[in-house]
């Protein structure tokens, strides 16, 4: 059989068995070699694929011709045996993964490169539930059509930078979180394969995402869920191992094995490392292999299991939750850089964004806890947030995630930590970061807050310092090259911009950093080598809060159309804008971040946005206001934070000043932790009087 196809470009070799057996999936094997022209040779298993038919899946990754040769473990199946050539043409490159190759790891370096050897930076977003609970043929985003969830989550990712979705199987027949699973994907915790199943479903989502330039890492289970139906007996485990090896390795994919594979309360520990290895063996194209794991030192004895596995190629951390309290030190990390094997390491499960487990994240740990693992040498981060990581249908539906991820996956996608992830992304790029090196003894500078500043550097000539106390302090650098001109930067991880300082040229190699510009986290980048333009335009100053009575009001502007990320039947968010004192808006309950998009018909010359809040039980809202005038790019216009106790009456009003020409006014909005419900009366925009 020869087969003609392009570089990259998944083709299939299709069997018939002559011989019918009681359980294909786990009485017959089959196996592949393809050999290139010039030697190289990649062995892959084959699958069955329902009824009589097999499949072998091959991806070429280079051009040229391949000869290829199929074997079976029952010699007297003909049908599964054959030979033929397949001839691969060049591609025309459309992502990364075409242009460069799929992600691979080289001995001895910190970080996963494209198969070229450019660094390939791991940025992923959470999709642990995708297989089941990502749709096909349905879309409930507020307003959307398009009758597809999970290519709308794919499309809004890849916008945004992504370059990996994490996700899982599991054998159980409900999730983690006790939900039914959507999908017969196999008959009593693998021992029989619906293969109808994955062809309709994850084949899908596997194929858009590749063309898409995504990368799948994908692991076979969690600790509890999977083994403890298989202890006596794990065959039926390494059997769809092997069976997703086969279906999914020409695909671009990276091994996590499984989630929390350190958690030792169910014994679970020897069988996941005879999974890694299993993938390790059956894996010809030596896909990136590593374990999603609970945090460790490197020092502890499973670490150090796995650190020996000649299949353990990376560090596959999971810190944890539970908000800016509970992040982790740069001691932390330090252990895992400073392991005597070299290879990398990933914060891969970190501060979900509103989560709440072990305490609740809000909307900035999880920005936070990516600055500082970044900083630290992880290799990339892994974004999560509630809603998408659980996939929650919608605001009833009734999940056992819920108590963890209480909102549907459309609020969670609007979030601004995704954006954040972006932003993150374009400056670390920007600054070559493959070549920085952590520091970790504050050689760089004397801050009063230490534990609140990472340090990230090039030699002398280019270092990066996260402040991200919740404060204005920042302190004195140390040991920059005297007589030397530096070019600084603030950068804010926010909005993905720059505001210049005064080029900095020391003959003792100090410089007092001034005060940051407003109180939370933002990077001082300090450059002698000409970094290029960066592609976002630089920050304009932050306009300062006034006293609501000193607000110039000018002309009102008039609201055309008010959309929110949720609203109740009751109380929608027309109430906003309908003139009535006497309604309001509220949001779902208990989702406690909310969007708010306010469309002004035109660009207008906008001046202050007024907000009327009852909200009697809740201490104060922290929120931020962007401008757009084509509802998909947005600026930073303005951060608060508002005390919203009524004072001798159910109201509480606040004009906060904004600048520009916009035709789009969005107000992200994040309530005070556990308020039953979000709630605004009014709102307003209006001119600035001279």
């Amino acid at each position: 059989m020869n087969i003609l196809t392009n570089v990259f470009k998944r083709c299939e070799i299709v069997l018939n068995s002559n011989k019918t057996y009681k359980n294909p999936f786990m009485d017959v094997e089959i196996n592949a070699v393809f050999t290139h022209e010039d030697g190289t040779l990649i062995s892959l298993p084959g699958f069955w694929n329902g009824e009589n038919q097999w499949k072998v899946r091959f991806s070429p990754n280079k051009p040229g011709k391949w000869n290829y040769t199929v074997t079976c473990s029952d010699a007297d199946n003909t049908g599964l045996c054959c030979s033929g050539i397949i001839e691969a043409a060049a591609c025309e490159p459309a992502t990364d993964l075409e242009r460069h190759g799929y992600a691979t790891i080289v001995p001895g370096q910190r970080y996963m490169s494209y198969a070229d050897g450019t660094p390939f930076f791991y940025l992923a977003d959470t999709h642990w539930q995708m297989p089941d609970y990502e749709r096909l043929h349905e879309c409930n985003y507020p307003g959307c059509t398009c009758g597809n969830q999970f290519k709308h989550l794919v499309d809004d990712r890849v916008k945004k930078g992504f370059t990996v979705y994490q996700t899982y199987f599991d054998s159980a027949q409900s999730d983690g979180g006790g939900n039914k699973r959507r999908h017969d994907w196999w008959t009593d915790c693998y021992t029989l394969i619906n293969p109808q199943a994955f062809n309709e479903t994850m084949d899908v989502m596997m194929e858009y995402l590749a063309s898409q330039g995504i990368t799948v890492a994908m692991g076979f289970g969690v600790h509890t869920n999977t083994i403890v139906k298989m202890q006596s007996d794990p065959k039926p485990l390494l059997a769809f191992v092997r069976y997703c090896v086969a279906r999914y390795a020409c695909y671009p994919v990276i091994w996590i094995t499984a989630q929390e594979i350190t958690d030792e309360r169910y014994n679970t520990f020897e069988i996941w490392k005879a999974v890694g290895a299993l993938v390790g063996e059956l894996d010809g194209y030596h896909r990136p292999n590593g374990a999603h794991m609970y945090p460790l030192e490197s020092s502890d004895p499973r670490a150090k299991s796995l650190d020996e596995q000649s299949w353990h190629q990376w560090w596959t951390l999971q810190s944890g939750h539970g908000g800016f309290n509970r992040l982790q030190p740069r001691r932390f990390y330090k252990s895992y850089y400073d392991n005597k094997k070299v290879k990398p390491f990933i914060e891969t499960e970190c501060q979900y964004e509103d989560i709440y487990c072990g305490g609740f994240n809000g909307y900035d740990a999880s920005r936070i806890g990516a600055w500082q693992a970044v900083q630290c040498g992880s290799a990339g981060f892994t974004y999560g947030v509630t809603g998408i990581w659980a996939m929650g249908w919608n605001q009833k539906d009734d999940q056992g995630w819920l108590t963890y991820s209480p909102e549907p996956w459309y609020i969670g996608m609007d979030k601004p930590g995704s954006t954040e992830m972006t932003h993150l992304k374009k400056f670390y790029e920007y600054v070559d970061w493959s070549k920085l090196t952590p520091c970790y003894d504050h050689r760089f500078g004397s801050f009063e807050m230490r534990k609140y500043v990472s340090i990230s550097h090039i030699g002398q000539d280019l270092i990066i310092y996260y402040f991200f106390s919740p404060d204005t302090e920042t302190g004195v650098l140390r040991d920059l090259k005297p007589n030397t001109r530096y070019q600084a930067r603030w950068f804010d991880p926010i909005d993905g911009k720059f505001i210049d300082l005064p080029d900095v040229i020391t003959e003792t190699g100090e410089y007092p950093v001034p005060a940051k510009p407003s109180a939370r986290d933002w990077t001082l980048l300090l450059n002698t080598y000409d970094l290029g333009a960066y592609e976002t335009e630089v920050y304009p100053p932050f306009i300062a809060p006034i006293a609501p009575q000193d607000a110039k009001l000018g002309q009102e502007i008039k609201i055309e159309a008010v959309k929110a990320s949720s609203e109740d039947d009751a109380h929608p968010a027309q109430n906003l804008i309908d003139g009535n004192p006497d309604t309001f808006w509220r949001g779902f309950a208990p989702c406690t971040s909310q969007t708010l998009v306010l469309d002004l018909g035109s660009p207008q010359e906008v001046g202050y946005l007024s907000m009327e809040c009852s909200i009697p039980t809740q201490r104060f809202i922290r929120f931020r206001i962007y401008g757009s005038n084509d509802g998909e790019n947005y600026t930073l216009l303005a951060e608060r934070a508002h005390d919203c106790v009524a004072v001798g009456g159910p109201y509480k009003v606040f004009h906060d000043p904004i600048s520009g020409k916009y035709r789009y006014i969005k107000l992200f909005i994040n309530s005070s932790l556990y308020t039953p419900q979000l709630e605004l009366t009014k709102l307003g925009v209006y001119k600035r009087s001279e």
